[in-house]
């Protein structure tokens, strides 16, 4: 049996498991699958979970708690790809289960790409689960905002890149390492953690009234960051968001920017398609975006059983 309620349950051979679960309960296998705050725990019964490294020292500094990472021997953490530390779970008894959490099958500079794997129930994310939304090939976009920014950088000019602080801000620091790179001191924190796991990530913070062009500035532009954004803007500063949503028509204008590059730590359609195909699963259950419109196109296209897991609708993120 597997329903919605805190977290994903799964509930086989006389055991529950819980994947990104709300509330960390002792009597559970609980298992956080990334640290985004919409799959981070809220409340802990227990400090016993199963992640990787990179997140429990995320789930640390976000939420306060130390997390005693443990195993299972029913249970496989598998390369996910969306953002570093991000892990897919197979839970393996009387039937195999993938859980992918968020996920992505494309190579990119700081993690790698989600694999699939057979499995006989498919638990997947449907962020964006519509045919429109098919990515093109990331070398190739992040080669195009390169341009853009050497062009900026020759004329002593300012950048500031809007990205979320945990994931593409961190593909930005590695894949544009060579240039004058400024963080929001969010975005530093979170590359000195995981410059302790290894990772090679600028770290270097932006410090207003400081900071003289040419530079690039990565920033989310939430909350405080809007003024400080408006008044760079108006000292000439040149603007460029990296967003999944950058296919849409009219995401440029909503977000205010002079650019949009269309990067996610996300699988587009056809990626999603791909992985499904792959996996040869029996039964999908969807969670997470376009539920039913991506159910619907797994049944239409592969004759799978298939069916939404939503309990509620969340709000899809403007940095995806």
């Amino acid at each position: 049996m597997i329903r919605q309620g805190n977290g994903i349950l799964l509930e086989m051979d006389g055991r529950k498991y819980r994947f990104d679960p709300k509330r960390v309960t002792q009597d559970d296998i609980c298992m956080i699958s990334h640290a985004h705050s919409d799959h981070l725990p809220t409340s802990f019964r227990s400090t016993k979970a199963i992640c990787s490294s990179i997140t429990r020292d995320f789930v640390k500094i976000r939420t306060g708690k130390d997390v005693e990472t443990c195993s299972d021997e029913r249970i496989k953490l598998l390369e996910a790809g969306h953002i570093a530390g991000s892990k897919m779970f197979m839970v393996e008894g009387e039937s195999r289960v993938l859980y992918t959490g968020d996920f992505c099958t494309r190579e990119k500079e700081h993690t790698r790409a989600a694999r699939p794997h057979n499995c006989d129930i498919l638990v997947v994310e449907a962020t964006y689960g519509k045919p429109q939304y098919v990515f093109p090939d990331h070398a190739e976009i992040m080669s195009a905002a390169r341009d853009w920014l050497e062009d900026i950088i020759r004329r002593d000019g300012t950048a500031i890149l809007l990205a979320y602080p945990l994931g593409k801000s961190q593909e930005l620091s590695a894949s544009l390492k060579d240039l004058p790179l400024l963080l929001h001191p969010t975005i530093a924190e979170n590359n000195r953690i995981l410059r302790n796991h290894g990772y090679s990530l600028a770290t270097d913070e932006f410090v207003p009234d400081t900071a003289k062009p040419p530079f690039v500035y990565i920033t989310s532009g939430y909350g405080k960051e809007s003024s400080r954004v408006d008044l760079l803007k108006k000292r000439g500063a040149k603007t460029a968001a990296f967003s999944g949503w950058a296919l849409d028509r009219g995401f440029m204008f909503q977000s205010r920017v002079d650019e949009a590059f269309p990067v996610s730590d996300h699988c587009g359609y056809n990626e999603l398609m791909e992985f499904v195909r792959q996996c040869k699963p029996t039964q999908v259950l969807t969670t997470h975006g376009y539920t039913k419109e991506f159910a619907m196109q797994v049944r239409r296209n592969f004759g799978i059983q298939a069916q939404p897991l939503v309990a509620r609708q969340r709000t899809l993120d403007h940095f995806c």
